[in-house]
């Protein structure tokens, strides 16, 4: 999807590469489930996702984020 350009306590920023489904499951680079697609917005060809973090994960800064197969 993309990679992690901003960490609050229950969210991260994502600068996507392309537009994932709302909903949709985000993994970290191991493929373990880290949350979910809460909102996407600003321009169509590099979109800001926002996910929402499952609990007693972290993620760093710069770390890329996958979703899942559409």
């Amino acid at each position: 999807m993309g990679d992690v350009v901003r960490v609050d306590e229950k969210s991260i920023l994502v600068r996507a590469h392309t537009a994932p489904k709302l909903a949709s499951k985000a993994f970290d680079s191991r493929g373990r489930l880290i949350g979910y697609v809460s909102n996407v917005f600003g321009p169509v060809a590099t979109p800001y996702v926002k996910v929402k973090m499952a609990e007693g994960l972290a993620v760093r800064e710069g770390e890329p984020v996958y979703t899942e197969a559409v």
